[in-house]
């Protein structure tokens, strides 16, 4: 007799509870087993598949390097032909329109750009800058709307940018002033901002101007850089009527004329 059968001659119940437990740890471990397996597929396609970001796919029509008109800073613009038959225009970081094969970056800080007509590219939507230039829909500050789309292409001014200097103390008036100053002066929309506050603190020192040029109060920058130009929201307002006038297909001449 071996030695299992010996011990359940001698001690049955004792046999009995132990294969009972023992069952019950098989059972037990059998579930274990299972649910590890149904959880490995799970975890395997959550490791493989992070939360999907939205792509723009398509292909390259023209790239080109420009400087954002209110930073200074150099960037890339691209128009995409997207693959639901689509043009999209974007705007890129060096950085990004480098990683995404677009441009190199200079040792001298230049931009080149190498990307080529036809060129498949796919940018993810968090890399695009907003474009300055475009006035939102619904936008509710009509005097600034205009001002900003007057500024825009040389200080890449936005309403929101505008309204929010007139919102903090300056008048449109003194707004327009500073932005004209700052065309003047080649700058950007920062010049046109320190413009404001160095007359709102009284002190023009950090201000860059022409060589040899000081000034120490309003009066004597508007003199010095706009020289008795007109620098007022009513020739920008007049501006932009008759440019809408024109896009209307209606001038002063045709208004003019005697009907035969």
């Amino acid at each position: 007799m071996d030695f299992q059968g010996w011990l359940l001659g001698k001690y049955p119940k004792y046999m009995l509870h132990r294969r009972r437990n023992m069952s019950k740890v098989k059972y037990v471990l059998g579930w274990v087993l299972v649910l590890v397996m149904m959880a490995i597929p799970a975890i395997s396609v959550g490791a493989a598949s992070p939360a999907q970001t939205a792509v723009i796919e398509g292909t390259v029509q023209s790239c080109e390097a420009t400087t954002d008109s209110f930073t200074g800073d150099p960037v890339v613009v691209c128009v995409v032909n997207l693959t639901t038959g689509e043009t999209l225009t974007v705007r890129l970081s060096v950085s990004d329109a480098v990683a995404k094969g677009l441009a190199v970056l200079n040792e001298d800080g230049s931009v080149t750009i190498i990307a080529i007509a036809g060129q498949g590219v796919m940018i993810e939507e968090y890399m695009l800058l907003v474009d300055p230039c475009e006035v939102p829909a619904g936008d509710n500050h009509p005097i600034a709307k205009i001002m900003a789309n007057y500024f825009c292409e040389n200080l890449g001014t936005t309403p929101d940018i505008l309204q929010s200097l007139h919102e903090d103390g300056f008048g449109f008036g003194e707004i327009a002033q500073a932005c004209f100053m700052a065309v003047k002066l080649d700058g950007t929309g920062s010049l046109c901002e320190e413009i404001l506050y160095a007359k709102k603190s009284g002190d023009y020192s950090n201000l860059t101007l022409p060589d040899g040029v000081t000034v120490t109060n309003w009066g004597q920058l508007r003199k010095t850089v706009l020289d008795g130009e007109s620098a007022n929201p009513g020739s920008i307002v007049s501006e932009d009527a008759k440019n809408k006038e024109k896009s209307n297909g209606h001038s002063g001449d045709e208004h003019g004329k005697d009907k035969k």
